[in-house]
């Protein structure tokens, strides 16, 4: 039931079970979310295992992922005909996500098993303008861009979101309104992607795996919500636990401030978090306080 990367657990059965019997469930359905936070190294290797796990058993696989912009999936489709490194890759991405080193092994175990790697996200510099100033605030151009429905916002989503986003200093006594748009816009825009990649030619007879991080993904809210409303497909949910591994730099730490957010401050959810939890022992603090929330902090672009 164990491994190196923790104990999985399944949410629903409410026990610990063996990867084969997770991976059997994942084989059955077309999309499989796998979580993360984005710095911590555990998390990644859960996603690579699982990929190659998959791939062991003759199943047709894509990787869907957050890290790439859907508007430079040329870049990354030559970088998979190639030979060259990740640091390539990034340099030829404008370090659109600087933390990229820490995907090499998903990356490069992708492309040896010649699994298809689409990128799944928004325009970064639109985003920022939405959350800067809204749909009101962008050209027509720009709002041709933005995909109808994108402010439909489930209701406890909506409420989850600006609970955790107290975490950010800047935020601070603002209107988190086009905060939450914002990111409703890269959860569609990656909804619609894969949605579109699983519909082509390439991708119907495929399971794509979509690697993002957790805060897109929890409870079924985000992309998962997003994308079962426009093609139906099945899903599973795979959920690497924090167990006190997120480390913060200092300048995230200034940009911080302290939450500290309970089991009965979530109880109106009602849903599980996800399907799977792949779990290791908390690593307690000696004297534990009240950290930033890690779903809100740096997305390392």
């Amino acid at each position: 039931m164990a491994h190196s990367e923790g104990m999985i657990i399944d949410v629903l059965m409410g026990e610990p079970v063996p990867m084969e019997v997770m991976l059997d469930d994942l084989s059955t359905v077309r999309i499989v979310y796998i979580g993360e936070l984005h710095t911590v190294a555990r998390h990644h290797k859960v996603q690579t295992r699982t990929m190659r796990s998959l791939a062991d058993r003759g199943l047709k696989l894509a990787l869907g992922m957050e890290m790439f912009p859907a508007q430079q999936q040329s870049v990354l489709d030559k970088w998979q005909r190639g030979s060259h490194g990740v640091a390539r890759l990034k340099m030829d991405l404008g370090d659109y996500w600087t933390n990229l080193a820490d995907y090499e092994s998903l990356l490069l175990t992708a492309r040896d098993l010649s699994i298809p790697i689409v990128g799944l996200n928004a325009a970064d510099d639109l985003v920022k303008k939405i959350a800067r100033k809204g749909l009101e605030g962008l050209s027509k151009a720009e709002r041709n861009a933005v995909p109808e429905g994108t402010d439909r916002v489930n209701p406890l989503h909506d409420r989850l979101l600006r609970m955790k986003l107290k975490v950010h200093r800047a935020f601070k006594d603002k209107s988190l309104d086009r905060i939450v748009l914002a990111q409703a816009f890269r959860d569609e825009t990656m909804a619609r992607t894969l949605a579109r990649f699983l519909n082509s030619a390439d991708g119907q007879d495929r399971i794509m795996l979509v690697v993002a991080g957790s805060g897109h993904m929890n409870y079924g809210f985000g992309i998962p919500g997003r994308a079962s409303r426009l093609n139906g497909l099945a899903y599973r949910i795979v959920i690497p636990s924090e167990s006190g591994d997120l480390v913060l730099s200092e300048e995230e730490k200034r940009q911080s401030l302290p939450l500290n957010i309970t089991h009965q401050d979530l109880r109106f959810i009602r849903t599980p978090i996800a399907d799977y939890l792949v779990v290791t022992p908390l690593k307690e603090p000696k004297h534990p306080e009240p950290v930033p929330n890690e779903v809100t902090l740096s997305t390392r672009r």
